[in-house]
């Protein structure tokens, strides 16, 4: 973490990382937010919005990290105050290009569910209401917020659990077979939870988890993150009809937007979304393996190209 002090106070922070990726035995050496590719935002953590203070923690990292190949900045809000600074100092001394990499689709709350309904399509909102009349038929329907620390262990082992059951059941590893990766969000669980901001939901029939969202709250916005649910009831469509009863309860709660986050999946837009776009930011030294990987990555032609170098890159 680089940082801009003045005495004891933090203008600015930089939480940038070192990587080194191999491909076919060469070597390509990034400098990137720390969490990529796992974080579906980034930025720079500012307290005075001065492009000057960047500008300093980039070329401070470019000096000390002298080994690098690439500069490359990824998943930042293109309405975010650091897109509007990178692009302010893009042209020295890193000369910085941009593209979309991604876009995230994301609803603006009404003050009445009713409304928000009414703004979905005609078929999706008609077969949401009958799913929720044939559910609520055959079981007891409950949806609950569990965010109190002292439960929050047993309720994210049965998220993983049905998260878990959802991917396997198309033959998917899921994104939480390593025990490693699980301690880390029981750990993020906890903090976020003692801080109000864990909006960890379950679907549950007859007391029973079916369905499960592991999202954040934060500044009266509703961040979709993870989900999952059992096979078993999808003839219900429970994923769907979790994510309404979420929206009911962030509409009823004063929540003023719903983030479903990086990826414009067809099911997310569904439900009447608007959309932003994230960046990639990119410098790079005028070196071969560099200059390959730019051009190739760059280029919408080489498509099945880059899909291949994604899964081969990887790290040292």
């Amino acid at each position: 973490m680089i940082t801009v002090r003045d005495g004891e106070k933090i203008l600015a922070a930089a939480p940038l990382m070192s990587s080194r990726y191999k491909l076919y035995g060469l070597e390509l050496r990034k400098m990137e937010f720390i969490a990529t590719p796992a974080s579906d935002y980034h930025g720079f953590l500012i307290t005075e919005k001065k492009p000057a203070h960047v500008k300093m923690m980039l070329e401070y990292a470019a000096r000390t990290a002298a080994e690098w190949d690439c500069i490359e900045l990824q998943e930042i809000p293109d309405d975010s105050e650091t897109a509007r600074i990178l692009r302010a100092i893009s042209k020295q001394p890193f000369k910085f290009g941009e593209r979309i990499v991604n876009r995230c689709p994301y609803i603006f709350l009404p003050h009445k569910f009713e409304d928000y309904l009414q703004q979905l399509g005609y078929g999706f909102r008609k077969n949401l209401r009958r799913y929720e009349r044939k559910l609520k038929r055959d079981y007891k329907v409950d949806f609950r917020i569990c965010n109190a620390t002292e439960t929050i262990n047993n309720a994210m082992r049965s998220f993983f659990d049905l998260h878990q059951k959802r991917w396997q059941s198309q033959k998917q590893p899921g994104a939480f077979l390593d025990r490693r990766l699980r301690d880390f969000h029981l750990e993020v669980a906890r903090s976020f939870a003692e801080r109000g901001w864990l909006a960890l939901n379950f679907l549950m029939l007859n007391d029973e988890p079916v369905a499960a969202g592991y999202d954040f709250m934060y500044a009266k916005k509703l961040f979709y993150y993870l989900s999952g649910f059992d096979p078993e009831y999808s003839k219900y469509n429970i994923g769907h009809l979790r994510h309404m009863f979420l929206i009911k309860h962030c509409i009823e709660n004063g929540v003023e937007e719903y983030d479903f986050m990086r990826g414009d999946e067809p099911y997310k837009l569904k439900w009447n979304t608007s959309m932003r776009e994230n960046l990639e930011v990119r410098a790079i030294k005028r070196r071969i393996i560099p200059m390959a990987y730019d051009w190739i990555t760059k280029n919408d032609r080489f498509s099945p190209l880059v899909y291949e170098l994604g899964k081969r890159l990887s790290l040292n």
